[in-house]
């Protein structure tokens, strides 16, 4: 008898305004509906119109990401949806948190939203990906599959972790860098892939230089941290990171290292793991000590020792 409120007309409002209006006017609506405190069952509405609110919000990624073949999964679309919501109710000095039942926006989302790096990480097929890992799996040998269960432990529990593969040149040290990243991207996770030389860059699935990736600085000194600001899109990209992984790592300088180190601290500060060598993320460094160790101009052996990784 409509004795009783059941949000009927908010919905039909909603669905209604869907029919001329644009997405983001539609999420002005909503937040409208929410200040004016006449919704009984907000979560209620938001889940019979959250397909209408969310409209647009992938189109704008698209552009921010300047990617037109970008895809989103439709928990990313929702959250990135709720987050437009929580920007438009913090006009009014409120909160998706002042409404009983309203969900809120994953936090790595939050990172994610306009951040060009995430979206470049993350634009892997991930079917493509699980079916290179299960080619790449099938092969390894029994030690190999021993060091992949050991990181991947790591990897899940994001508990901090320091590895070091070492081997000389042909022992499948690169076929173990892509059997790592090619499981994390497939679950859509982001798996960074660098080395300290160009040419070892370019074996690595998505490879970078370190010193591209991490913008070490040149010349590189024991007081020196990574051009890297806590907030930024480059630091917003270490932090939802899942592995780190450093290719043919003998011959960088041990100060680029502690560089990493004292940049991951301060970019996860606040975290349970801020404490942790390189801020509690997962690092797998690689290499060979019988191949080049660093250069260091005019400098002696026992210099070229000190400078080596295993000095750290």
């Amino acid at each position: 008898m409509g004795l009783i409120g059941d949000d009927r007309e908010f919905i039909s409002a909603i669905t209604e305004a869907f029919h001329w209006g644009s997405g983001h006017y539609l999420r002005l609506l909503f937040v409208d509906m929410l200040l004016s405190r006449s919704i009984n069952r907000p979560k209620h509405v938001w889940s019979k119109t959250r397909h209408l609110l969310s409209d647009g919000i992938l189109y704008s990624q698209q552009r921010i990401a300047n990617n037109r073949g970008l895809r989103l999964t439709n928990e990313e679309i929702l959250n990135l949806t709720l987050i437009e919501i929580e920007k438009l109710l913090r006009q009014s000095k409120k909160s998706l948190s002042d409404f009983p039942g309203m969900p809120k926006p994953h936090g790595y989302i939050i990172e994610e939203l306009g951040n060009n790096l995430i979206y470049e990480e993350r634009n892997y097929d991930p079917a493509g990906q699980l079916q290179e890992f299960n080619t790449l799996y099938n092969n390894l040998t029994d030690e190999q599959r021993d060091v992949f269960k050991q990181i991947l432990t790591a990897v899940d529990t994001q508990n901090g972790g320091v590895f070091f593969l070492y081997g000389y040149g042909g022992t499948g040290k690169t076929y173990m860098w892509r059997t790592l990243a090619s499981y994390i991207r497939s679950r859509r996770q982001i798996c960074l892939t660098v080395a300290s030389s160009g040419i070892a860059s370019l074996l690595l699935p998505g490879g970078r230089t370190t010193h591209s990736k991490f913008k070490i600085p040149i010349p590189t000194l024991e007081s020196l941290t990574c051009d890297i600001n806590k907030g930024s899109d480059r630091g917003d990209l270490l932090k939802v990171s899942k592995l780190i992984i450093w290719d043919e790592a003998p011959m960088c300088h041990k100060f680029c290292f502690e560089a990493l180190d004292k940049t991951l601290r301060d970019i996860m500060g606040g975290s349970r793991s801020s404490d942790k060598i390189f801020g509690g993320k997962v690092i797998v460094f690689g290499g060979d000590f019988r191949q080049i160790l660093p250069v260091i101009p005019r400098g002696s052996r026992s210099d070229i020792i000190h400078a080596t990784i295993n000095s750290s």
